[in-house]
Parts: structure tokens; C-alpha cells; sequence
């Protein structure tokens, strides 16, 4: 089975939707801290751009059945790898107790001009 989740509240920014659901796996796509316009959001406070796209995170994951306990593995892509700070408080508040593998890049740019931060995800979907 393979479905894609599109939310209403999030920009199209690319040939992507917002998620692609294939059997018991979510696969997240790229999320940036924009508003459901594709402005960006807080472009001088990484903190907030990070808020952002785990809450956003969270929303997709719902969206396709599952939630931040489910997450097998998160990529974060920073504009400056000195910002890996600012994700601890999103990411266990997106995750709880649960652990992910994961991979933290410094990236030169991001796909919006003045992104900080830039994550996509692979979930579980609880049977």
C-alpha cells in the first residue's frame, strides 16, 4: 500500500508531498520553517525555526498514523552546525522517551533564503 499525505496547512514548495505512507513506513519529506504561505519563519532565531518545523513534524506524522514515538530516524540539516544546540527541547518533545538514529549535516544553504534548520524523518506506523 502506498498513499501520500498532503496537508492543507502546509506550502507546496516542491514536486513532494508532505509525507508518503508505503506499508508500515512513513517516509517525511523535507520540512522548512515556513508558514503555510512559504514565508519564512524567524529567520534571526534558530530555536523558533526548530519549534517550527518539529511541530510541523508532528502534524505530518499524525496525518499519516503515527507520532514522534514511532520515529526510526531523523536528518537534520543546519546552516551552521553550531545550531545542533537548539534540538534537544523540539526533539524530545516531538519523540518523549523514544530514541532515533538520526544524522546532524552542516548544509551550506537550504531551499528558502534564510533557513537555519531543515529535518526529514522516517516513521513506523503502529499496527
Amino acid at each position: 500500500m502506498r498513499d501520500e499525505i498532503s496537508l492543507p496547512t502546509r506550502p507546496v514548495l516542491s514536486h513532494s508531498a508532505d509525507a508518503v505512507r508505503a506499508d508500515e513506513l512513513l517516509f517525511v519529506a523535507g520540512i522548512l520553517p515556513v508558514d503555510a504561505n512559504g514565508t519564512l519563519i524567524a529567520e534571526d532565531d534558530v530555536a523558533e525555526q526548530a519549534r517550527c518545523v518539529f511541530s510541523d513534524l508532528d502534524r505530518i506524522l499524525t496525518a499519516g498514523g503515527s507520532s514522534g514515538s514511532h520515529l526510526a530516524h531523523v536528518n537534520v540539516y543546519l546552516t551552521s552546525i553550531e545550531d545542533f544546540r537548539v534540538l534537544h527541547g523540539p526533539l524530545q518533545q516531538t519523540c518523549g522517551p523514544a530514541l532515533t538514529s538520526g544524522t546532524i549535516v552542516e548544509v551550506r544553504g537550504l531551499a528558502i533564503a534564510g533557513a537555519r534548520i531543515e529535518i526529514d524523518a522516517v516513521a513506523v506506523r503502529p499496527s
